[in-house]
């Protein structure tokens, strides 16, 4: 009988652990402007930085679903990564400097798209 509780108390540990870790990695969204399948190749890039697992930006929706590690960086972060790239969101407005190193097809203020 001690066996069997000793185990079930190791098993129970083992599986709240395993739970715990699984809480860190978060989905969330996030509106990031932007035109073109440039523009979405971009976001994308940007967006990996440390403890991101996947980005996806749709053009359509202009929404970017991440997956990421919250031990390890915040949307917040990802966003600020992606603004400095050139691409404003509702959290970040990229600084002029970067939005002006866009192509023109990608100048999303604009509302201009000579492409896809």
């Amino acid at each position: 009988m001690k066996t069997f509780l000793f185990n079930l108390i190791v098993v129970m540990l083992i599986s709240f652990t395993t739970i715990a870790q699984n809480n860190k990695i978060k989905t969330d969204t996030i509106t990031i402007k932007g035109n073109c399948g440039q523009c979405k190749e971009r976001i994308e890039e940007a967006a990996f930085i440390k403890g991101v697992k996947t980005a996806e930006w749709n053009k359509t929706t202009k929404i970017l679903t991440v997956v990421f590690n919250t031990d390890k960086t915040s949307l917040d972060k990802i966003a600020d990564a992606i603004a400095k790239a050139g691409h404003d969101s509702q959290l970040h407005t990229a600084a002029d400097k970067a939005y002006k190193t866009l192509p023109s097809c990608c100048a999303y203020r604009t509302g201009v798209c000579e492409h896809d």
